[in-house]
């Protein structure tokens, strides 16, 4: 398989031609990476995130006016593909991918990867939307759409002001990530208190969960890509899907909590048994 070109991915619109490495956002602040002064864009409008070692995923932050992809709106991150046209208040994109990364090559890059790096401590969160399904089938489509997008516009902001950072937007959900020279358990703390702040102040209800662990971390350089691969990164998805078991809106696993001693007040809920684990993990809610 040879390796994609440098220009991997781009967008073209009116003769202009944006090429996308890691994550592109677009809206009418001059802090984003594609700035469109158009009276009907969002400040924050929407998001292109690169993730699963060459994926571009497409997700609108709540805007006013939405984000269409085909003609259909967006109401939760999607998959791009060549060819795939965006509107934006008007404006067309045609995302081009031409080459895509095949499944043979994202394992040629994962396996070469966890051989090449050593494992690096890390934070993850992981993020859902409770309910998700059944909030889709009751909600109107523009209000579905601007309440999600509102929900991954803030968890967003508040990843990004405690110095994470959003690794995939996931159908309903989000992984984020810190490496612990980016962060500390003060900062994860507080990292905690503002997303159990969103909780309580969210039109949509979430749930979220704290781990700790070695994780490895590699990509496509040529794209600008991070990607989070390992042991650990399952183990925080089985536990969110245990919180969700559990009926709890915030959990820690056995490593985050005693990282954070001191710093949060974690309740003991028992050890429990993860699919795919033979090990038990104590799990705490906070």
């Amino acid at each position: 398989m040879i390796q994609p070109e440098e220009e991997g991915a781009w967008l073209e619109t009116n003769g202009e031609h944006h090429v996308l490495r890691g994550t592109c956002s677009v809206g009418r602040a001059t802090a984003n990476t594609l700035v469109l002064d158009l009276p009907k864009v969002s400040r924050m409008h929407a998001l292109i995130q690169l993730q699963n070692i060459g994926e571009f995923w497409l997700v609108d932050l709540g805007s006013s006016n939405g984000t269409f992809l085909n003609r259909r709106r967006v109401h939760q991150p999607v998959r791009l593909h060549d060819q795939d046209k965006i509107v934006i208040a008007g404006r067309q994109f045609i995302f081009r991918q031409p080459e895509e990364i095949s499944p043979e090559y994202q394992t040629t890059i994962a396996e070469r990867t966890i051989q090449e790096i050593e494992n690096v401590p890390c934070w993850l969160v992981v993020a859902d939307i409770v309910d998700f399904t059944a909030l889709s089938r009751s909600l109107v489509s523009e209000r579905l759409a601007a309440s999600v997008g509102g929900w991954f516009a803030t968890c967003k902001e508040i990843i990004e002001e405690h110095d994470g950072t959003i690794n995939k937007y996931l159908g309903d959900g989000i992984l984020a990530y810190w490496h612990e020279t980016d962060t500390t358990p003060e900062g994860m703390a507080a990292t905690i208190e503002a997303l159990k702040k969103a909780q309580a102040l969210s039109e949509l209800r979430f749930r979220f969960i704290v781990h700790f662990g070695l994780v490895a971390i590699g990509g496509v350089a040529t794209l600008g890509e991070e990607s989070l691969m390992g042991v650990e990164v399952n183990i925080a998805f089985r536990l969110e899907k245990l919180a969700a078991s559990l009926g709890e809106a915030c959990g820690l696993s056995d490593t985050a909590s005693s990282k954070l001693e001191g710093f949060v007040s974690p309740r003991r809920l028992g050890d429990y048994e993860l699919k795919g684990f033979t090990r038990k993990r104590t799990f705490f809610a906070v």
